[in-house]
């Protein structure tokens, strides 16, 4: 057996394969309410009776550059080589929870994507870009997966549009330093983009709320210019790859955020580029519907260890 955990900064996910192509046993936990990835783990395999599991894959909301991992927008850090030792003695691979994600397009059908505009993927090189807690984003050429933190680039301080430099003002005023993009396309940036444009500085509305809630003005127009964002981010992020193999989202806020009513607008603003406009029009652009990827990607992983 072989655990596969997708964890990112608030949630906990677990489930357990045995051939590399089912999985079973899903259960998910807060991170918050464990002091030690150890302690996560080991309640995952206590609550399920999993006692003769040695075998893990685990997808983190951090960089991978040694042996230490510090999760970026979380409380917690762990020792590769301890966690091995003490619980996945036949084999662990940890991975960034993107890249874990990203395995998953190796094996993706036309019908789990809804496409924006032009509706094929091509075997050129793509981004998977997902908005959460944070915001993450892994590229493939052919069958190797990139991990990135390109969700830390900063936002112009100089963007043009009066009601986008409006939050980028009041954020730079907040916290003294320059937006990055995973500050804006997240949980959290949700929230910031409908106080500051509603005026309502202690606003207790959820991002869900917010996103959920269209018939209210403010809440549309956050919505409107989130997608703008994030349509402009993802334009960047096609340049920069060379992504002409397609653009996927994928996560709840993608979900609740881009309706198909947003579609046109969405693909304009992602096509609008002076000097690349033919590229990026040859750009498949598509939401993943693919429920627990982090799971999908890691029966595609768990193939090293099976």
């Amino acid at each position: 057996m072989i655990l596969i955990a997708d964890l990112g900064a608030t949630n906990a996910r677990f489930c357990v394969t045995e051939d590399g192509k089912t999985y079973f046993c899903e259960s998910i936990y807060k991170i918050n309410d464990f002091d030690s990835l150890e302690e996560l783990c080991s309640n995952y395999i206590s609550d399920n009776n999993l006692d003769k599991l040695d075998k893990g894959i685990i997808g983190v909301a951090a960089p991978i550059l040694g042996d230490k991992v510090v999760f970026v927008n979380a409380d917690l850090e762990f020792s590769i080589s301890e966690l091995k030792s003490k619980i996945f003695s036949g084999g662990l691979l940890v991975v960034n929870d993107l890249e874990l994600q990203a395995y998953a397009v190796l094996n993706l059908q036309h019908s789990d994507l809804t496409y924006i505009g032009k509706e094929t993927c091509s075997e050129g090189p793509k981004i998977l870009v997902a908005p959460g807690t944070g915001l993450g984003l892994a590229g493939l050429a052919g069958n190797q997966v990139v991990s990135t933190e390109a969700g830390h680039i900063n936002i112009s301080d100089k963007i043009l549009r009066p009601d986008l430099k409006k939050i980028i003002d009041r954020f730079i005023l907040d916290n003294k330093r320059v937006p990055t993009y995973e500050d804006l396309l997240s949980g959290k940036g949700i929230t910031y983009f409908y106080s500051t444009l509603s005026g309502d500085l202690d606003s207790k509305l959820t991002s869900e709320r917010i996103l959920s809630e269209r018939s209210d003005p403010h809440c549309l127009s956050t919505i409107n210019l989130l997608n703008y964002l994030l349509a402009s981010y993802l334009r960047y992020m096609a340049l920069v790859w060379g992504a002409n193999g397609g653009v996927l989202l994928s996560g709840s806020i993608v979900n609740s955020l881009l309706l198909e009513e947003d579609f046109t607008e969405f693909r304009k603003t992602f096509e609008d580029s002076e000097t690349m406009k033919d590229f990026m029009q040859s750009v498949p652009l598509a939401i993943v519907r693919v429920e627990d990827i982090g799971f999908a990607g890691g029966l595609e992983l768990s193939k090293k260890l099976l």
